[in-house]
């Protein structure tokens, strides 16, 4: 199970990583509105345009919120097909 979380992890960061790529705010947006949202309220930049690291730091926050997202998703998925069991030919019912 925690390598499968790991891979989602690993999934959700190259996806916002590939989105960023992309230069897709619309995107980004879409896929990640908590993490854009959460970004938007962290980051914050005074002047004329954003520095460097202001950019960097945006970015992160997108690629640490999509990954956490993407864990989440993972462990709601896991659980909800841990509750209902797949059916086998040998329990379904007879009619």
């Amino acid at each position: 199970m925690k390598k499968w979380l790991l891979v989602l992890g690993i999934a959700g960061a190259a996806w916002m990583g590939l989105v960023e790529y992309a230069g897709s705010l619309r995107l980004a947006t879409l896929s990640n509105y908590l993490g854009y949202w959460l970004a938007l309220k962290c980051v914050r930049y005074t002047g004329i345009a954003p520095s460097l690291w202001t950019l960097w730091l945006f970015n992160g926050v997108l690629v640490i919120t999509s990954s956490v997202q993407w864990v989440v998703i993972g462990l709601v998925a896991m659980t909800i097909r841990q509750r209902f069991p797949k059916r086998t030919p040998n329990n379904s019912l007879k009619e």
